[in-house]
């Protein structure tokens, strides 16, 4: 599938540079052929419609945000297929494999298909049993069926699935989830 319609600006791009606002959408995996092709998984539901109008995205190396075009988004019924512009062997595209991939966050609503059962829990407070406040809701994430909460934590995106055992309870009024991180999580996870 390549790109026959009109493709998105790639002034997003650049004001999602200076502005510095993109928001993560998923990663780069395993090599696809010799041609630099490369999977992407996704966090959402992405519309496919939307996805190959992009006429770049971000890949997050060494938590810098580096710009790549897109040449070719290949659409299969299991997997996204990525071809970037700048990467045109099985070499450089192992060398990006598992790094984040991030899009202006001005595309963020037209891009996600589904909003998931928990979107209402944006914003919410998030506290730890025994290690009190650990921050609010920012994102909700939704991986293979399991809903994760992505909590701004000491400067980091502390990620927590949402449901047993982590979660204890959620009060709607008081905009509150309780959880209970097993023990050595949070050192684990940032």
């Amino acid at each position: 599938m390549s790109h026959s319609m009109p493709l998105y600006p790639m002034e997003l791009f650049y004001e999602a540079i200076q502005k510095e606002q993109y928001f993560p959408v998923g990663t780069f995996k395993k090599p696809n052929g010799i041609n630099g092709g490369i999977t992407a998984l996704f966090l959402y539901k992405i519309d496919e419609a939307e996805l190959v109008k992009l006429p770049a995205l971000f890949v997050e190396i060494d938590n810098i945000k580096v710009p790549y075009s897109i040449k070719n988004i290949t659409l299969t019924e299991h997997k996204t297929i990525i071809q970037l512009d700048l990467i045109q062997s099985k070499n450089q595209a192992y060398a990006l494999r598992n790094l984040p991939l991030l899009l202006p966050i001005s595309l963020r609503s037209t891009l996600i298909k589904s909003v998931t059962p928990y979107s209402f829990l944006v914003d919410f407070l998030v506290n730890d049993l025994i290690l009190g406040k650990i921050g609010k809701i920012e994102t909700i994430y939704c991986i293979r069926d399991q809903y994760i909460v992505g909590v701004r934590y000491q400067d980091k995106e502390l990620l927590i699935p949402y449901g047993k055992p982590f979660v204890i309870s959620m009060d709607k009024k008081a905009r509150a989830v309780t959880i209970q991180l097993p023990e050595g999580y949070l050192a684990a996870m940032l």
